[in-house]
């Protein structure tokens, strides 16, 4: 009678310990698929923010160029222009050159009296 409730006893704990064993087994690969889930998700989010910052970056890489370009080709027609006035119109240039000179120089050096 011992040996047939001891065996029950084993038979119960072996069924507890094999229910434990599946049950461990399954959660265990819930939480596998789903840290697979978050792993895929957060690579393609990863890669969706990549690409919209290459794609911005390229954009405004694109339009520095754009704009640099701009006023450069403005920036040289305007010194054309300049060397054209100059060319022309010698003495007036020299005359603007000196009062643009005065000018600095007054603002240089402060309107306050020296004493």
């Amino acid at each position: 009678m011992a040996k047939t409730r001891t065996e029950e006893l084993r038979k119960t704990v072996t069924k507890i310990a094999d229910d434990a064993r599946t049950k461990f087994q399954d959660v265990s690969g819930d939480v596998k698929k789903g840290a697979e889930r978050a792993t895929k998700e957060i690579r393609d989010g990863y890669e969706r923010a990549s690409s919209a910052a290459r794609d911005s970056y390229e954009e405004a890489q694109k339009n520095v160029r754009k704009s640099y370009k701009k006023v450069r080709k403005d920036f040289d027609g305007l010194s054309s222009d300049m060397n054209d006035y100059v060319r022309d119109n010698p003495g007036r240039s020299i005359l603007i050159a000196a009062g643009i000179g005065f000018l600095f120089g007054l603002l240089l050096r402060g309107g306050g009296d020296r004493d």
